[in-house]
């Protein structure tokens, strides 16, 4: 019988991260705890990526980290994101 789900690539890395959109901007309050948790994920992902030997585990701690960043640049590049702290800044 043909399998109808091919089997995951070896070597999750070499899959492309999808483009990251957010609907509505976060509050530029949670956007700094978002960013804030993100950094810190990635700072310890990488950390136990670098102590870890290579293989499935390290390949797949290497692709949450490319996930995270996409999930980080949507957030910081999100255009109404900008546009709420300009008019932050004009009503201060």
């Amino acid at each position: 019988m043909k399998k109808l789900v091919p089997d995951p690539p070896a070597y999750l890395l070499a899959l492309d991260v999808p483009a990251v959109t957010l609907a509505t901007p976060p509050t530029p309050m949670d956007r700094d705890l978002l960013v804030s948790a993100l950094t810190l994920t990635l700072v310890q992902t990488a950390n136990v990526l670098i102590d870890s030997p290579p293989g499935l585990r390290r390949d797949a701690m290497g692709m949450s980290m490319r996930v995270m960043c996409a999930v980080l640049n949507a957030v910081m590049d999100h255009p109404g994101l900008k546009a709420l702290e300009n008019r932050s800044e004009v009503n201060e």
